[in-house]
């Protein structure tokens, strides 16, 4: 049969009829490949309005950007053709798939499929860390999505020879179904809402739920049954506008902002700034949302629902998961979650996004046995047993790095090892999984028990010589480049571009399986990985990541240094940014002395303006890493006058904050941090009003907190 007959007979059939959402590939040359698209959508989707190009397209429209993809949530297409001639986006393939309606397609196209794992992809720059994106190797990922494709029986394959595939039917039983009707879940989430605008103040609630589970329209028929009553008056935000539009379009109502009764969209920021009155508010995408945005939102707003999507495609789904539900426990002990599974835009066992979760690791991991133990890969792995250089009790694992070749290799393993990182951090991605496989700066190291890997640590080198060119622009602050994040913020921090041509890795991520934590697993693990980095010459190890006491500690306790505090706190994690360091030789060792007195200055200076507001705790154990200073005898001689005086202690406030910061200076472990130094911490160092330290520290007021403030100064 001729091939054109038989695209065109294929294409004919998916109209006349309703299929499940699948995707197909079109491959071969570039110019070839976008106009066989664009004959094709005409047949199968003649309305451009609802057809998407991202990337180039033959008609010289104004291309959609794969980095757009933020701005098509909550869109709906009937096609989305995604050029891959433009470039390579995991987390726009995972977005722009989730816009595509039931009986939709996803059509992709790319080069000739012996050629696509050597094209030259024109994102790739942004990918890598600079130095490092020239060197010339097929890209695995690419690799593996071919793989994929190809044994992928609900994947259409077009090729100027050849034509494979089917429209995948929907079952009798789901076709009976309705689709974008309400669901039991939906009424009890729309039952839920309706509550929430009479229960009980100050119980947020939050419904969370893959793309396509109804969580728009549940906000939107909830939204159109309480203002049709004229009860209520409803803000609805979210990180973009046109992430909304489906809940406006089942809401069925127009947007009127000066209405009694209506729903109104208010981007975040200008809701925590200005001033708002509604009834409820709703927050849209709140994973996509910075934390301490939505903290601020739920302590001005009694009445609040949260929606969130389970697989962000920036890894701030997980966040969500990860940190702001822990949040919601221990503050708002009413808050209320609900979880929607069934789909409502597209059928049951849809092929579209099945796809997709197998190609990034989205569904559940399993720990099945690979095909041979992993300690037996010798060609593939550099590592030791856990009786070499461990502790007794490591006897029993191994500590291995794991190359590229052998993550492309096996399945198992990459699920393994990506799915440790999912669940353990709430920034790991799409992208990240295709940076895993292709990334040359980065490494993966691993501890294994038997066939399972039970711990993991992504390190990314950094420094050296692909910045030698560059190191005085970065160091004069004229110049950025990618990656090489700590080794570019050390040089221009400390004026040094030392920090830029020296040899160092960055820990990037390190988590372990639940089941094995409290096992120092973790330790053993960095211990491996210094131990490996002083065999090729790596001069320093360091890490950046939101500070919180618990890490902080885990990081000393390994013997890491705090080297740089961050102003700003991060959007995704709500906190501020911690720069540490170990060197792994004498001449590192000295600089990083250098960097420490740096430290410490900045960081008591800072604490009273950029840091007033951040955890005590935190700060407090920062302290402890100070640079030790000698107190003058009037300085001892005005604390002692303090200890006898019914003086407030404002009077004294500058010898005594000398005197904690010199006390917090000698203390070596957070263990034997004294419990009465928090309060004079907030108070001294942090310069917190009366008023935030009565609420922070549950006192009675001012004449108990002087009290306290005495009574811990003499037991410091």
């Amino acid at each position: 049969m001729d091939l054109h007959f038989k695209i065109e007979e294929w294409a004919k059939q998916r109209k006349s009829a309703i299929f499940h959402r699948q995707l197909a590939v079109i491959s071969g040359p570039k110019e070839w490949a976008e106009n066989q698209a664009q004959s094709l959508v005409s047949i199968i989707t003649p309305s451009e309005n609802e057809i998407l190009w991202v990337g180039d397209r033959p008609d010289k429209e104004p291309p959609v950007s794969p980095k757009a993809y933020r701005q098509y949530l909550g869109t709906e297409y009937a096609t989305v053709i995604f050029n891959c001639f433009s470039g390579i986006s995991a987390n726009a393939l995972m977005a722009f798939s989730g816009t595509i309606r039931a009986n939709g397609l996803m059509i992709i196209l790319c080069p000739e499929f012996n050629r696509w794992p050597h094209f030259s992809d024109p994102l790739s720059h942004s990918r890598y860390s600079y130095g490092f994106s020239q060197v010339k190797e097929p890209s695995r990922f690419i690799k593996r999505l071919i793989s994929m494709i190809e044994e992928d029986d609900n994947t259409v394959i077009i090729t100027s020879t050849s034509f494979s595939g089917r429209n995948r039917k929907v079952s009798s039983a789901e076709l009976s179904r309705k689709l974008n009707s309400t669901t039991p879940e939906q009424e009890q989430t729309i039952s839920s809402i309706l509550r929430l605008r009479t229960g009980h103040r100050q119980r947020p609630l939050v419904i969370t739920a893959d793309r396509g589970r109804g969580k728009s329209s549940a906000l939107g028929l909830a939204a159109r049954t309480l203002i049709a009553k004229h009860t209520s008056k409803i803000i609805i935000t979210a990180p973009n506008k046109r992430n909304v539009e489906q809940v406006f379009a089942f809401a069925d109502i127009e947007e009127n902002a000066s209405s009694e009764h209506a729903l109104v969209f208010v981007a975040p920021d200008a809701l925590v700034e200005g001033d708002y009155q509604t009834d409820l508010l709703f927050i849209d995408e709140a994973a996509a949302i910075p934390s301490s945005i939505l903290k601020s939102l739920l302590d001005k707003y009694s009445r609040v629902v949260l929606s969130s999507t389970v697989h962000g495609y920036e890894g701030a789904g997980r966040g969500f998961e990860l940190r702001f539900k822990p949040y919601l426990e221990n503050e708002y002990k009413g808050w209320k979650n609900l979880v929607l599974k069934t789909p409502i835009r597209w059928y049951k066992d849809d092929c579209l996004e099945h796809f997709w979760f197998r190609v990034f690791i989205m569904e559940d991991a399993t720990s099945a046995a690979s095909s041979k133990p992993l300690i037996e890969r010798s060609n593939q792995i550099r590592g030791t047993s856990g009786n070499k250089g461990f502790a007794e009790h490591f006897v029993d694992y191994a500590f291995i790095e794991v190359t590229k070749v052998l993550l492309a290799n096996s399945r198992n393993i990459l699920k393994q090892v990506f799915s440790l990182l999912i669940n353990a951090h709430y920034q790991t991605s799409p992208d990240d999984l295709l940076r895993l496989l292709d990334a040359p700066e980065q490494r993966i190291f691993a501890c294994t028990l038997g066939d399972d890997v039970i711990g993991v640590a992504l390190i990314c080198s950094e420094g050296g010589n692909p910045l030698g060119e560059v190191s005085q622009g970065i160091v004069n602050g004229s110049r950025r480049v990618n990656g090489h994040l700590v080794a570019q913020n050390l040089a221009f921090h400390c004026a040094d571009d030392t920090f830029v041509k020296m040899e160092q890795w960055r820990i990037v991520r390190i988590a372990v399986a639940n089941a094995y934590r409290r096992k120092h697993l973790a330790s053993a693990l960095l211990t491996f990985i210094e131990a490996t980095a002083m065999e090729l010459g790596i001069t320093l190890l360091t890490s950046s990541f939101g500070a919180t006491p618990k890490l902080l500690s885990f990081w000393t306790h390994n013997h890491y240094l705090p080297l740089k505090l961050g102003f700003k706190r991060d959007a995704s994690s709500d906190e501020v940014s911690l720069v540490i360091g170990k060197p792994l030789t004498d001449l590192t060792a000295s600089l990083l002395k250098t960097v420490q007195i740096q430290f410490s200055e900045e960081l008591t200076y800072h604490a009273s303006r950029y840091h007033q507001s951040m955890d005590t705790t935190l700060l407090t154990h920062l302290l402890t890493h100070s640079h030790p200073k000698e107190l003058s005898s009037h300085t001892h001689q005005r604390v002692k006058q303090y200890l006898i005086s019914n003086t407030p202690y404002m009077s004294f406030s500058q010898a005594l904050a000398a005197y904690v910061l010199q006390k917090l200076s000698c203390i070596e472990c957070p263990s034997q941090i004294p419990q009465e130094s928090y309060i004079l911490v907030a108070s001294l160092i942090q310069f917190k009003s009366a008023k935030a330290l009565v609420s922070e520290f549950k006192l009675s007021g001012k004449k108990e907190l002087n009290t306290n403030i005495k009574n811990a100064v003499a037991i410091i």
